[in-house]
């Protein structure tokens, strides 16, 4: 029921009082009166006094306890607090809401912590806050400790998490509900996140005509990272820092940006070209859209590494693989009706079906290029059973290009294999494998440098 309590929206209460409902459901459940006192629950919860007194005044002004005190002889009465019945029923309606994959990580993260630490703690971190330093000053003190409100924030994103950890339907607005985080203290709590570790990247959501629907920002959370690890499936990282010119099949987004911005609809560099129409469909569309298109690319690529592993070939263009569940995905993804049939000029006449299947067309062999290239890169590796793994590609920012790459990797079958593989140039310049047992064995620098990890300071805006 605790998982309810996380994605049970309760206006009017702050991060810390939604923290001290979600621990006070997983200790004492839902039916029952409490008759400990402030001090005893700030005890058990790692909260300060204040917090705890806070969070009931709170909670009972809101509906959500009741309170009552009763005469006991000399001395202070006897305090009881319990959940109100109409919130019982309203936990009960998300209760199917609520399946994870990880509830064993949410249950570590929603633990006890010291009073002491969680005391010395709140003085830094609400100045912090108010004046909107980028700087975790807490971190000065006691560098990697999760805070309460962090550990909530977490909670609620890892119950959504994939079991790669990759949360893609959480809105801004919604975490800020769900968490009662403003949005500067969000952005500022996930910026903190990702300096900690926790959160690899992240993607800003994206709006566009050419899009199908809103597209919601999305979270890689880094399941390797010792407050995750046991929770569940651990993923494997496969790592690429490239040592060769990138071939021209390899379509990166902001190549794309760069023609759209060249061609203006007023030059004729692609005219009478398919790709014309590639550059056509994308007219006007800004950074951000182009920032998204390439996260969308690496997922295409990943859905083909994990499927058709074995059937990427470098072959013609008629004659490669036709994956109609990627098509599925791509048509999904953007919207079908947004180019007009072109008439007049010197260039071809295209009606706008003809259009958009070439648009889609471009998309598929990008995706396909992509993912045939980067199993090119892991070819030499012959103990790993790349056919048997499924795949997710780590974003990095836009200016990187593909300098560098990161996946995720998890077994098809709960028996398959794990671990790390970094392939890298040598000293003669040619791609060689090296292994590493876990994520963590893999120095620090270079999981910033090959996008493992986001280095602190610089929360990605792709």
């Amino acid at each position: 029921m605790f998982l309810s309590a996380l994605f049970c929206e309760v206006k009017g209460l702050g991060p810390e009082g939604k923290y001290f409902l979600v621990r006070f459901i997983r200790r004492f459940g839902i039916a029952e009166p409490v008759d400990l006192g402030v001090k005893a629950l700030a005890k058990q919860f790692g909260l300060s006094d204040r917090q705890v007194s806070e969070a009931l005044t709170t909670l009972v002004a809101l509906g959500v306890m009741t309170f009552s005190s009763t005469p006991e002889g000399k001395g202070r009465p006897k305090r009881c607090y319990q959940l109100q019945e109409d919130f019982h029923k309203k936990l009960e309606n998300i209760t199917a809401l609520t399946a994870t994959q990880h509830e064993v990580a949410v249950g570590s993260l929603l633990k006890h912590e010291s009073k002491k630490v969680c005391q010395a703690s709140e003085k830094p971190e609400e100045q912090n806050e108010e004046v909107g330093l980028l700087t975790d000053l807490r971190s000065k003190k006691q560098p990697g400790r999760l805070t309460v409100v962090n550990r909530l924030l977490l909670s609620v994103l890892l119950c959504r998490a994939d079991r790669f950890g990759v949360v893609n339907d959480l809105g801004f607005a919604t975490l800020c509900k769900l968490t009662g985080l403003n949005k500067e203290r969000l952005r500022h709590r996930l910026g903190r996140l990702i300096d900690q570790g926790l959160i690899r990247t992240s993607v800003p959501g994206a709006t566009s005509p050419v899009l199908a629907r809103k597209m919601k920002s999305i979270y890689f959370l880094n399941l390797a990272h010792p407050e995750l690890v046991g929770g569940g499936s651990v993923t494997s990282a496969l790592v690429c820092m490239n040592g060769e010119r990138i071939p021209d099949y390899v379509i990166h987004a902001d190549g794309v940006r760069k023609d759209v911005s060249r061609d203006k609809g007023k030059s004729k560099l692609f005219q009478g070209s398919k790709y014309e129409q590639v550059v056509r469909y994308f007219k006007g569309q800004q950074v951000p859209l182009f920032r998204f298109l390439q996260v969308m690319l690496e997922r295409y690529a990943a859905y083909l590494l994990s499927k058709r592993w074995s059937d990427l070939l470098r072959v013609p263009l008629n004659q490669r693989i036709d994956d109609q569940g990627l098509r599925e995905l791509i048509r999904f993804d953007f919207r079908i009706s947004t180019m007009p049939a072109e008439s007049g000029g010197d260039s071809p006449k295209w009606s706008s079906e003809e259009q958009l299947n070439t648009v889609f067309d471009h998309l598929y062999h990008w995706a396909y290029g992509l993912a045939l290239w980067i199993k090119e890169r892991f070819d030499q590796v012959t103990n790993v059973p790349f056919d048997s793994m499924d795949f997710v590609i780590v974003p990095q920012t836009m200016m990187l290009g593909y300098g560098h790459f990161a996946l995720l990797a998890l077994p098809q079958s709960l028996d398959g294999w794990n671990g790390c593989l970094i392939v890298a140039p040598d000293a003669e310049e040619t791609l060689a494998p090296r292994y590493c047992p876990i994520e963590s064995d893999i120095p620090l620098e270079d999981r910033y440098n090959c996008g493992l990890q986001t280095r602190p300071g610089q929360a990605m805006t792709r």
